[in-house]
């Protein structure tokens, strides 16, 4: 599952029903299963009710996005595989290669970038961590003479 680090912004009924979707596309769930996952995928900051959870399994089979198993789960359509389709953008699982991951995290660095001194200041140790990190895989590429 790709990381939703601001998780806060899909509460309400739109987004949580498109990362229900894309948990289902995952595979089959249960209600408690999926509230379980955003409850993870939150670090424990979101876990949604019963209450938001089910009416929105339920409307979502009405809409002909999800059906209901024998077993209680829940999977996709092709009509919900559709739906959130228009959602997904680049690669969905991790990085499999040395080039994915090194685009992974140049992208994440252009965003640390555009974040505010403030709002970076209280990393300032990790930052220093990834940066001596990133200072010894250098130097051992620069002594290995394969720089790219």
């Amino acid at each position: 599952m790709r990381r939703f680090h601001r998780i806060g912004h899909l509460r309400g009924y739109g987004g949580l029903k498109i990362l229900v979707l894309h948990l289902l596309s995952e595979g089959p769930k249960n209600g408690a299963e999926l509230m379980d996952a955003i409850d993870v995928m939150s670090h424990g900051h979101w876990k949604p009710s019963p209450g938001s959870i089910y009416p929105l399994l339920s409307k979502a089979v009405e809409e002909n996005l999800l059906t209901k198993r024998e077993d209680r789960k829940y999977e996709l359509t092709d009509a919900g595989l559709e739906e959130i389709s228009m959602f997904k953008t680049g690669c969905t699982s991790n990085p499999d290669s040395i080039e994915g991951i090194l685009s992974e995290i140049d992208n994440n660095l252009s965003y640390l970038e555009d974040l505010s001194d403030d709002k970076l200041a209280p990393h300032s140790r990790l930052l220093q961590n990834i940066s001596q990190k990133i200072s010894r895989i250098n130097e051992t590429v620069k002594s290995t003479g394969k720089e790219a």
